[in-house]
């Protein structure tokens, strides 16, 4: 099935195949890894200072020696950039390159304004062949063998050149729609029999499983499941590993910085594509580690030192897995999940993922603040007559860490009822 990966690759200009061959050598090759890296930085500052019209300006007096010898000094030299910097500097940043390819696509819908900006055909090859390393490293997965997506919009592959429904024949990939779930969801149970791995969002597979409690025994030979696109709750891990029998591994991307990172075996931080993107980090305002993103293949529309609101630290510490690429630990989401107290205080989002993985009974939250600093805490309960004591309990556990903090509960009733991805925290602090 490898040949509907390379009509994929002559369709979209994009060279998957390649770049994932590359990958896998070079995972047992530190030194020829290490070189590609820094060439890929010294390339990038090259192009956009003789192409690009926004960035030449700012690199017009450094060298072609200085870039040459020290490319990170050079980088950390440019400004920050964030959404905001890049609409108000648009028409100078993109400046299309001739004979390279690109495609347009958009962010934030979901969460904030949506963003529209453009990647190169290169920056989507070296995505996917890293995803696809990954999916071979966790679970012996290859390019062209079965596997069942169960996600919303963010994973739709849709291509002019190609049918979204053609497209996943390509892939091998039968693609359940997790918009909206519900019992009259109809199912190819055979897709699901040969699939070797799972990729979607971790509550659209969540609700399926409430929805058909009997599904994991339709796949006969599942090795992993992958999820993305949202914050892997503990509860929502545990509970898809022990309904499938198969480990989870989770995904942390920004397809606007260029990054992605997977979990290995070990689960110690996320391996990410290092060729791709350059990643540093600076403390924000609220005194927290906020990634910043170099995307290196992206020419056209240059993302530099990017402010994408992820919240986590950078290693090179060796892992245990064997894979000596850089990691990112410590991830807690973005910068913008935070509930603030009146004294001027900030508490991470992931503050509550601690707190409620204490109550088995609780399968469900979402947390928001409103503008006089009070917080009121949703929660879901697995059972109805259980939500009184428990609520009673989750304030105190708050308010022991929080004493600061107005906080009352109320009710879920519903538990994500369209799978879209949504905000788990909400402040409307000012």
């Amino acid at each position: 099935m490898k040949l509907g990966i390379r009509i994929i690759d002559l369709y979209r200009g994009t060279d998957i195949l390649g770049k994932y061959r590359q990958l896998k050598k070079l995972a047992s090759d530190d030194k020829a890894h290490e070189k590609l890296r820094n060439d890929h930085m010294i390339r990038f500052l090259g192009t956009i200072k003789s192409a690009n019209q926004y960035y030449s300006r700012l690199l017009q007096s450094v060298s072609d020696q200085e870039i040459n010898h020290s490319p990170t000094e050079v980088l950390s030299r440019l400004p920050f950039a964030d959404k905001h910097f890049i609409n108000q500097h648009f028409r100078e940043i993109f400046t299309p390159i001739e004979n390279r390819g690109y495609q347009k696509k958009k962010t934030g819908g979901s969460t904030g304004e949506p963003f529209y900006y453009y990647v190169d055909k290169e920056h989507l090859s070296w995505m996917w062949a890293h995803n696809y390393l990954f999916w071979n490293r966790c679970s012996g997965y290859e390019p062209g063998d079965p596997f069942v997506t169960i996600a919303g919009n963010s994973l739709r592959t849709v291509n002019r050149q190609l049918s979204e429904g053609f497209y996943h024949k390509l892939q091998n990939n039968y693609f359940i729609t997790g918009d909206v779930i519900s019992e009259e969801l109809k199912i190819n149970r055979r897709r699901l029999s040969g699939a070797v791995l799972i990729y979607g969002y971790p509550s659209s597979i969540e609700n399926l499983l409430n929805t058909m409690p009997g599904l994991p025994a339709q796949f006969k030979k599942l090795r992993a499941i992958f999820t993305t696109s949202e914050q892997l709750l503990p509860k929502v891990r545990e509970r898809i590993e022990k309904a499938f029998g198969r480990p989870v591994f989770d995904i942390y991307g920004a397809n606007d910085g260029g990054i992605l990172g997977c979990e290995c075996p070990e689960k110690n931080g996320f391996h990410y594509n290092s060729l791709n993107c350059y990643v540093e980090t600076m403390i924000n305002d609220d005194g927290l580690s906020e990634l910043v993103l170099t995307n290196l293949s992206s020419y056209n529309f240059p993302f530099v030192r990017y402010r994408v609101g992820d919240i986590g630290s950078t290693t090179n510490a060796p892992c245990s897995c064997g894979l000596s690429w850089p990691r990112i630990t410590d991830l807690k989401g973005r910068a913008r999940d935070l509930i603030r107290t009146r004294d001027g205080k900030s508490v991470h989002g992931s503050f509550f993922n601690q707190v409620f993985f204490r109550f088995q009974e609780v399968d469900g939250y979402r947390i928001l603040q409103h503008p006089d600093y009070s917080v009121e805490v949703f929660v879901h309960t697995r059972h109805d007559d259980v939500f009184m004591d428990v609520s009673q309990q989750v304030v105190e556990a708050i308010r022991q860490e929080l004493p600061q903090l107005t906080v009352s509960v109320s009710r879920m009733e519903t538990r994500n009822p369209t799978n879209n991805k949504f905000k788990l925290i909400e402040s409307h602090v000012s």
